[in-house]
């Protein structure tokens, strides 16, 4: 019985429910109560092209600016030094984030794991991932293990970061960016569905037009909505620009689909109460 619990009994530090703020309108859909949580993995998805990496960078650096003291580690599974330091170029806020590039290398002493779960032992605020598919099949190669023993061996220590079992004693949040099939679909196992806590996605207004307007929206969400998008613009030369105004203007939407919606329910389920009562007053 050590598992079960009351809810009433479970006791909290409430530092742990104050988020991490980029100060853009990102916050209003990262989370219900504005912001990043703490100890949360929030998995991005996309089309190719629409800025996962950019849209991801540009998040950590905004709560590098607004809170100087969390400490952020972007793990580069897929590009390399000259890769990234084109974004750097582009976007030169990003020349702060601390970066750890992951390669396989078969004739060395230490693996990609091992590097992997020490270096996240440091104690980081918030760890991105560019992605988890790359270092996972990095894992399965080098361990010479299965893709579903190498994605457990992740999870596993991505789960005690979460609970703040590192030297820092701090409660790490992932963002870590997944492989997508060509039809758009998420890459990944029922556990790892079942680990995140909220699926984020880009994509495009017109899948087949790389030009066409990008948003960014929740299809899974434990701390806040789904479904709202939020449309953003790369042009913007050193910062992504969102589209506060219209962001706005769908969240009043849905919010009054959502009264309707209710509306119709009640006049549905009075009217089948009235109906009710006609038959039984028949019989």
């Amino acid at each position: 019985m050590r598992n079960i619990v009351k809810i009433r009994d479970l006791v909290f530090d409430k530092d742990l429910f104050v988020n991490y703020l980029s100060g853009t309108v990102l916050d209003r859909l990262l989370c219900s109560y504005d912001g990043l949580p703490k100890g949360v993995n929030y998995m991005i998805i996309g089309d190719p092209g629409v800025g996962k990496t950019t849209i991801i960078l540009d998040l950590m650096a905004n709560i590098q600016r607004m809170q100087p003291s969390a400490r952020m580690l972007f793990v580069s599974a897929e590009m390399n030094e000259i890769d990234l330091s084109i974004y750097v170029q582009r976007y030169p806020k990003f020349g702060n984030l601390d970066i750890m590039f992951v390669e396989a290398e078969f004739d060395s002493a230490s693996h990609a794991l091992e590097n992997f779960a020490e270096t996240l032992q440091e104690g980081w605020d918030i760890v991105a991932i560019d992605s988890f598919y790359e270092l996972q099949g990095i894992v399965k190669e080098e361990e010479d293990i299965t893709l579903k023993k190498s994605e457990s061996l992740l999870l596993a220590i991505m789960k005690k970061q979460n609970k703040a079992d590192n030297r820092r004693g701090v409660h790490t949040s992932f963002l870590t960016i997944q492989q997508v099939t060509k039809s758009g679909a998420f890459v990944g196992s029922n556990r790892l569905k079942h680990m995140i806590t909220a699926m984020m996605e880009l994509r495009l207004d017109n899948p087949k037009n790389i030009y066409s307007d990008r948003y960014i929206t929740f299809s899974k969400h434990r701390r806040g909505d789904v479904g709202v998008k939020l449309y953003y613009n790369l042009s913007q030369t050193g910062d992504v620009f969102f589209d506060e105004e219209r962001f706005y203007n769908d969240r009043k939407l849905r919010k009054l689909q959502n009264e309707v919606s209710v509306q119709l329910h009640g006049y549905a389920d009075r009217f089948n109460k009235l109906f009710n009562d006609i038959a039984n007053d028949d019989n």
